[in-house]
């Protein structure tokens, strides 16, 4: 991954790399709270601090914290998975922000076969060293229509997009392989309101070899069937507790898992499952499970 610069403490993120698959779910211990509440995700505070002035200008070197996800290299590549916990706070001051009305905004790169990628908002550097796997920390951006240019180290221009931006709402922007090329994709992050004794878990499918999946939560106990590329599954509530998730094509439901791996769910947090690939071929596929907490 490029040389990447962290314009804040990055406390508010912790990166888990998940327990071997065989592992039983009760040998793992349940991720520890870093103790640092933040206000939660929705609420006016989180989207506009009335300080508009500090608009990141080609040349300065500050930019979003990504939070990359480590594997070993002696790993097998095809069963490697990572949790990345997201706390609700962004990027203070407001970035990119020219009206009065904000939004949140993170970017996933889930395309394989390409190098580390840099993103620019408004031809202006928002990430730097964005590489398969990585997740950006959200950022604060004026809630209108941006342009989204995504190149290489050689400023080659692989795809630049108009993305229209909510206000007072936060979206996932994935990078992501299809049979023509990169595209960007915009994906809704709604928090749960599943109360203290239970989460909510969904599934998004980026993987262009495997159109179809089928993923699963303690052999069957929460079944999400036949998720299509490109497709983002409603929540599911969840009661809090360890999990094993697995991740099968969509023609074997009790069989042929493509990769497993240890989840504990917590309440009134959301979860989002991605499974994108890592290498251009058939089942070569990463899981990547972002947990979005309100505090």
């Amino acid at each position: 991954m490029g040389d990447l610069i962290y314009i804040q403490n990055d406390a508010n993120s912790n990166i888990n790399t998940e327990p071997n698959p065989q592992q039983s779910p009760q040998e793992s211990e349940a991720p520890a709270d870093t103790g640092d509440h933040d206000t939660p995700a929705g609420e006016e505070s989180d989207y506009s601090d009335g300080n508009q002035s500090n608009i990141l200008v080609p040349g300065q070197q500050d930019e979003w914290p990504v939070f990359d996800n480590p594997s070993s290299e002696e790993e097998n590549e095809n069963t490697w998975s990572s949790i990345i916990t997201m706390f609700p706070k962004p990027i203070i001051p407001c970035y990119y922000c020219d009206s009065d009305q904000v939004g949140l905004v993170r970017f996933l790169n889930a395309a394989a076969d390409y190098p580390a990628f840099y993103v620019f908002i408004n031809d202006q550097i928002a990430v730097n060293g964005l590489d398969n796997g990585d997740m950006t920390q959200y950022g604060r951006v004026s809630a209108e229509e941006l342009t989204i240019t995504v190149t290489g180290e050689n400023d080659y221009e692989y795809v630049k997009k108009q993305i229209q931006i909510p206000a007072k709402s936060a979206i996932t922007i994935a990078i992501i392989n299809t049979d023509s090329g990169l595209d960007l994709m915009v994906i809704e992050d709604i928090l749960c309101n599943g109360g203290i004794n239970t989460g909510c878990f969904r599934v998004c499918n980026l993987s262009i070899t495997n159109r179809r999946i089928n993923v699963m939560l303690n052999d069957g106990s929460v079944i999400f069937r036949n998720v299509n590329y490109k497709q983002v599954t409603n929540f599911q509530y969840t009661t809090t507790g360890y999990y094993m998730v697995s991740v099968s094509g969509s023609n074997f439901l009790s069989g042929n898992i493509l990769l497993s791996s240890n989840i504990y769910i917590r309440g009134n947090v959301s979860y989002t499952l991605y499974v994108f690939n890592w290498s251009l071929t058939q089942n070569a596929i990463r899981i990547l499970i972002v947990e979005d907490r309100r505090n």
